[in-house]
């Protein structure tokens, strides 16, 4: 398994990487202990750890009742070298970037005033003065405030990983090229994004933005140009990982199990009335203690999942009510649920650009494979993600893509626990619907029933934790609704 990171050890690099690479800067201050808790899903003992050990470092100066002050330092962001050493791997996060944003923002934008939103003010002011940098770093804000207005964590989240691995502060701050490059191209800035988001219409919002977002990319491309153009020899390519885990801190191995483990239960792989594998034998599977399994086991057990019989194993349940409702009386089930719904709110998001991307990349054998698989038994939409995963090369989209998954996972049972065979029968008829759109080239009509699956389960889920379990909370997660998204 992969290795784990503490809530700790997350949140302390994290916004050690944010003060080295400009994205506070000197003098500036860190959002207050209360919000990042909520930024990181964690609780105030870590928050306050962390910051207690950057003080120590002399990074930040804290004072009672006030946000925390970065103070000057010596950590240096990456140079010249470095950045072309990543280039590739760069105008990757540019361009999948390029291909989120308008989704997200036509999202988040359709229930807020952006007049209303904390940096709105400083952009008019930034656009004003034509300053294209400080333009620049109002929109960055005013973007994330537009993307804080969903409610959802993942969103904000998200923009962070691309921030970080974008290099935006290193761009705006320290590359010599940006200023020029950027007062040629001024369509990029708070104004046009104010502007294209005071329309009502959320189509035309999505292609105005789309051709922003590919100025900010074709921006990026001819900074790198220059770059390139002024030293005596362009350094060999070194990729870079995307990095973004919407678990942090919380992804421990026997949660990842779990959630492995109830993917297979959903999905049929073991069905009601069997036995799972021994845990000697999962322990080897995962690659972990048996005390590790043993813990595993214990909430699939409480969920509902699972019962183990003395002498005989542990046996696949299909789960009751009693245990759900039991489970949902926790504080961190409530949590866990919802980061759970919050996911699949971005799958649908997700849905569109993804779709658009990969729908070109099928090729007749896949569409071979890909008929057989989804008229097999269990839920046919697991098949058409791992073919969609296969060809998902842009690696920032495919990381996103698979992480946000990887969390809808362990819901399957709340989806379709107790409607059963009519559910997945509704899910899986989408799915075959999407199968023939690709088929026939109609790749718009795919993306809609892709995003049409994932719409499904989300209120499927809803539906059924209020119904039957009254968890109200779940409401309060908006479904992305499909004529605002095409």
């Amino acid at each position: 398994m992969k290795r784990q990171e503490t809530r700790f050890s997350y949140v302390y690099e994290d916004l050690k990487k944010r003060i080295a690479s400009g994205q506070f800067r000197p003098g500036s201050r860190l959002p207050s202990s209360r919000n990042l808790c909520e930024e990181y899903n964690v609780g105030i003992a870590t928050i306050t750890r962390v910051l207690d050990t950057l003080k120590a470092e002399k990074l930040i100066d804290i004072q009672i009742r006030q946000a925390p002050v970065v103070l000057p330092h010596n950590l240096t962001g990456p140079g010249v070298s470095t950045i072309l050493e990543q280039r590739d791997s760069i105008l990757q996060v540019y361009e999948t970037y390029g291909r989120l944003l308008p989704y997200l923002l036509v999202f988040a934008a359709h229930k807020c005033s952006v007049e209303a939103m904390p940096h709105y003010r400083q952009a008019q002011r930034a656009a004003q003065q034509g300053i294209c940098s400080e333009s620049w770093k109002a929109l960055i804000a005013l973007t994330r405030d537009i993307l804080g207005s969903s409610h959802n964590p993942l969103l904000c989240d998200l923009h962070t990983a691309f921030e970080l691995q974008g290099n935006f502060a290193y761009f705006l701050e320290k590359c010599s090229f940006s200023q020029d490059i950027m007062y040629r191209k001024p369509t990029f800035e708070p104004q046009s994004i104010i502007d294209v988001l005071s329309e009502r219409d959320p189509v035309e919002q999505y292609h105005h933005l789309k051709a922003l977002y590919q100025d900010m990319s074709a921006i990026i491309t001819e900074i790198f140009i220059q770059m390139s153009n002024s030293v005596t020899q362009v350094p060999a390519q070194v990729p870079v990982s995307f990095e973004w885990n919407p678990l942090r801190g919380k992804d421990y191995y026997y949660t990842r199990i779990v959630r492995d483990l109830t993917r297979k239960i959903g999905t049929g792989v073991y069905p009601a009335g069997t036995y799972l594998p021994y845990e000697a034998q999962l322990a080897k599977q995962y690659d972990v203690s048996a005390s590790t399994v043993r813990k595993a086991l214990g909430l699939l057990e409480q969920r509902g999942y699972t019962k183990t019989l003395n002498g005989k194993g542990t046996m696949v349940l299909t789960p009751d009510q009693i245990n759900t409702e039991q489970a949902l009386l926790d504080f961190t089930t409530k949590r866990d649920t919802l980061i759970y719904l919050h996911s699949l709110q971005l799958m649908v998001l997700l849905s569109y650009p993804v779709a658009a991307y990969t729908a070109p990349r099928f090729n007749e054998d896949d569409l071979k494979q890909l008929a057989i698989h989804i008229k097999k038994p269990g839920i046919a939409l697991t098949s058409l993600f791992q073919m969609i995963l296969k060809h998902l090369s842009l690696e920032p989209l495919q990381v996103i893509w698979q992480e946000t998954s990887q969390i809808t996972e362990w819901g399957f049972y709340f989806a379709f626990y107790p409607q059963g065979a009519d559910a997945i029968g509704q899910l899986n008829k989408i799915t075959r619907k999407a199968y023939h759109c690709l088929r026939s080239g109609k790749n718009a009509e795919f993306a809609e029933c892709l995003a049409d699956s994932y719409r499904l389960i989300l209120t499927s889920v809803q539906a059924h934790m209020v119904e039957k379990h009254h968890f109200t909370e779940a409401l309060s997660v908006q479904v992305p609704d499909r004529d605002s998204l095409k």
